[in-house]
Parts: structure tokens; C-alpha cells; sequence
């Protein structure tokens, strides 16, 4: 007999402390665009959490600035049956659709799609430096498929962790809070 799981544990990691979720404050030209995203995989929020602390401290070093800054990861529940009310967009793998997407998204502050949810793999740090060379070849055009077809061997998309981007408040309204842990 097998289980259907229809609540999925979805995870956030960050520097800032809040109470509610605005997609807006999100960053722009991100591989889905601006929202709120999460990870399926604890640890790997509090990578991204640490990745940001670094990013983030470097340049208010650079201001002068020395203040210290928090991780924090929140952790939310996701009914997956609320997906039937949203419009969702969902890469199974990295293919030419799913790296055509997101070049648009990285090329644009503004969000590019009418998506409420999109899961697919992310696009990480090891991958950004070859996408932005990508784009800056590009210069705003979408390459052929076979230059799509080497970035994607090239960012081998088997090791690719999943990314759930919800991007806006009928999407995130359906996320339930579960706790925020701060960590030293």
C-alpha cells in the first residue's frame, strides 16, 4: 500500500526577519523571477541563508559598516492539493524550456511570466557564472539549441537541487507557517 503525501515541508533561508511574506521584496533577475523562494531540503536553506549572510556582510563591509548579520530559516507546510487553485509551472528536469526561462527571467527586473508557482531545478552557484556568459553573449537573444544543449550539459542537471518559487500573495497565502529558527 502506498502513502500519498499531499503536505510538503518547504523551507526559507535568509538574513531577515519577518512576519509576512511580500514577493515584492524579493530580489530581482532571479531564475524564476522576483518572489518568495524556497527549498524542499533543509540544508540546503541554510546554504543559501550563509550564502547571503557572506554576500550581504561583504558589502556593508565595503560601506563600513561591520554589523553582524542573522540566518534565519523558516520552515512552512504546502497543502500540494491547494496546487489545483494556482497556476503552476513545473521543470521536471533542466532542458532548453526550463534555461530559456530562466534567461529571461535574469534579464529582466520585471517578472516575465503569470505563473503563481514554479518548481524546477535551481540554477545555482556553480551554474551562474556560465549562464551570465550565456546572456552577456546573448545580449537579450535566445541561443540555439545546440548552444542551450552545451550550457545545460555544462551545468550538469542531474545534480541540480529543486526550487519552489511562489510569486505571488494567492500562492504564498497558502503557505502555512510553521516555525522560524534563528542560527548562530
Amino acid at each position: 500500500m502506498t502513502m500519498k503525501i499531499d503536505i510538503l515541508t518547504l523551507y526559507h533561508g535568509t538574513t531577515h526577519d519577518f512576519t509576512e511574506i511580500d514577493v515584492q521584496k524579493g530580489k530581482p533577475f532571479k531564475d524564476f523571477g522576483q518572489g518568495f523562494y524556497l527549498a524542499r531540503i533543509y540544508s540546503r536553506a541554510v546554504n543559501i541563508a550563509r550564502r547571503n549572510r557572506k554576500i550581504e556582510t561583504d558589502r556593508l563591509r565595503v560601506a563600513g559598516d561591520t554589523t553582524e548579520l542573522p540566518v534565519f530559516i523558516y520552515s512552512y507546510e504546502f497543502d500540494l492539493r491547494e496546487m489545483e487553485k494556482l497556476n503552476v509551472k513545473l521543470f521536471d528536469t533542466a532542458d532548453r524550456e526550463w534555461l530559456k526561462f530562466i534567461i529571461r527571467n535574469r534579464m529582466s527586473r520585471t517578472r516575465r511570466h503569470d505563473y503563481d508557482v514554479v518548481i524546477g531545478p535551481t540554477a545555482n552557484d556553480d551554474t551562474r557564472a556560465s549562464i551570465r556568459a550565456v546572456m552577456n553573449a546573448a545580449n537579450g537573444a535566445i541561443l540555439s539549441d545546440a548552444a542551450l544543449d552545451l550550457l545545460i550539459q555544462m551545468l550538469e542537471p542531474d545534480n541540480l537541487p529543486e526550487q519552489y518559487y511562489f510569486g505571488t500573495s494567492k500562492s504564498t497565502n497558502l503557505l502555512k507557517f510553521k516555525e522560524r529558527n534563528e542560527l548562530k
